[in-house]
């Protein structure tokens, strides 16, 4: 399972590389579309603070950073996901990690669902980040993981 995680946890940061790029290079800088990829980086970057047991009563999901906030947030977290699945073997995934979520309530999860849970969520908000910039008359990039193992696994 690690090895699955880990090649997910690759294509993760690949899409949002991907998609940063794109905003970059098509000049896209719409509120909406830097209010979601603003949360999947903060988000990103509270599962890992929860998975550490570190403090993030701080944060906030939906604040917007510039762009380049953006970028540099989801370079750390590429690193902090990437260096923490070295740490983890297949038997420390079923391990639970107890958090509040933002609402202040007390959830317990194995950090093989959250994991899956992180890498889904991104996904999701990269999808409505496509729908936005359509509507700004601009091309989305292409994030699907197919493209990812078509066109980088592949090569």
């Amino acid at each position: 399972m690690m090895t699955y995680l880990t090649k997910i946890n690759k294509y993760n940061t690949w899409a949002n590389d991907l998609l940063i790029h794109s905003l970059r290079s098509q000049e896209i800088n719409d509120e909406s579309v830097l209010k979601l990829l603003s949360h999947i980086v903060h988000s990103e970057s509270v599962w890992m603070m929860r998975l550490k047991g570190e403090d993030y009563s701080n944060k906030n999901f939906w604040k917007v950073l510039s762009l380049t906030e953006c970028n540099r947030l989801s370079q750390e977290n590429s690193k902090r996901y990437s260096d923490y699945l070295k740490e983890k073997s297949d038997n420390d995934l079923e391990r639970l990690i107890t958090y509040k979520n933002s609402e202040g309530i007390e959830y317990s999860n194995s950090i093989e669902d959250i994991l899956f849970h992180i890498f889904y969520h991104s996904g999701y908000h990269r999808g409505q980040i496509a729908k936005e910039v359509r509507n700004l008359g601009k091309e989305p990039v292409y994030t699907d993981y197919i493209e990812y193992i078509r066109n980088f696994l592949q090569k």
